[in-house]
């Protein structure tokens, strides 16, 4: 779940809706529980082994591993040895932290802490974390694999990851983070559906 890991993986000073780093509220989601898997077609990404492997206090764990062959996602991936063991195009993830709940979605990695996502918001409202909410659904407008669903577009523009333009996030209230499009520095994109499972 390379949105966790970039951003949780889902990159996200309050102006309109938060005050502090860490207030997110509302009882634990499935998304975030012990046994929970992680995948999602990023470019470049195979044998993707991403589990929550622990739940203390409303944080999550994600650990596990997949092969990168994508030289965009692996440049980044390499400045980050906190989080990453890289062998080769094989990469190991550890102690990756979030909080996932009925409310939305926090990263407690350390990079970009802060919310990356909130159900509830409004088109304009900025997050802690560099966030700013660009679209919120009225109706089941965004396709999620044979699905359509409502979601909130988070865009964050925040240039706290070397190579990393822009990270555009959507977020359904059931499903957490639901796909993820990173443009990079040269002005490529990819953009990954992220399923749970």
């Amino acid at each position: 779940m390379l949105l966790i890991l970039l951003t949780v993986p889902a990159l996200l000073v309050a102006t309109s809706c938060e005050g502090e780093k860490f207030n997110l509220g509302g009882d634990q989601s499935p998304y975030g529980e012990v046994g929970t898997k992680f995948s999602g077609d990023f470019a470049g990404a195979s044998d993707i082994n991403l589990t929550v492997t622990s739940l203390d206090n409303g944080i999550s764990t994600l650990e596990g591993s997949f092969t990168m062959t994508d030289p965009r996602y692996m440049e980044i991936i390499k400045k980050y040895p906190k989080y990453y063991d890289v062998d080769g195009d094989k990469v190991t993830v550890h102690n990756v932290k979030f909080k996932a709940t009925t409310e939305g979605v926090e990263n407690h990695s350390g990079i970009f802490d802060g919310t990356i996502i909130k159900y509830k918001s409004k088109v304009g409202d900025t997050y802690n974390s560099g966030g700013k909410v660009k679209h919120v659904s009225t109706d089941n407008d965004f396709q999620w694999g044979s699905m359509k669903i409502k979601v909130v577009e988070v865009e964050n523009k925040s240039g706290k990851v070397a190579g990393v333009k822009k990270v555009t996030y959507w977020g359904n209230h059931r499903f957490g983070i639901v796909a993820v499009e990173t443009e990079f520095a040269d002005g490529s994109t990819d953009f990954a559906n992220v399923k749970i499972f």
